[in-house]
């Protein structure tokens, strides 16, 4: 799911310890050791720091994508536009909840919790979800106009 070949990259590009880029998204050194490890996922607040930092998109730190190239315009993330995203998307593609469901292998209750607060969605549903609809995470988080996923 996430990128962590490219979070070991950017680090090691910027001359950084784990320690240190552990203390930038102000977490323990264990907890950045899992995510470079790629053992556990990142918060989308720290993906949202690294991508402003580093000028690397969602989709590449997500691994959607190859390319690293940045088109995003905001440097916070829409929370307000990423309810109406998820929402959005779903009903256009007229899925509804409980098959949705099925779908990401998750309960409907999460999926009604996302879609009602994404300061709570999991990391793992965003991926899931924008790798099922061909959507940018970028795009869903209002911080790029651009929709498609760029390979």
């Amino acid at each position: 799911m996430q990128n962590n070949k490219l979070l070991l990259s950017l680090r090691v590009k910027d001359n950084l310890n784990q320690q240190e880029m552990a203390d930038i998204l102000n977490i323990s050194l264990k907890t950045y050791q899992l995510y470079e490890d790629g053992i556990r996922p990142m918060k989308l607040e720290e993906i949202n720091l690294l991508s402003n930092r580093y000028k690397v998109s969602f989709n590449a730190l997500f691994n959607l994508t190859k390319s690293t190239k940045y088109y995003n315009t905001e440097i916070n993330i829409d929370y307000k536009y990423l309810k109406f995203s998820l929402r959005y998307i779903r009903r256009m593609a007229r899925i509804p909840i409980n098959n949705l469901s099925k779908i990401l292998h998750t309960s409907p209750s999460s999926i009604m919790k996302y879609e009602k607060d994404p300061t709570k969605v999991s990391i793992t549903y965003l991926y899931n979800f924008a790798k099922y609809f061909n959507v940018s995470i970028d795009y869903m988080c209002g911080k790029t106009l651009k929709k498609e996923v760029f390979q």
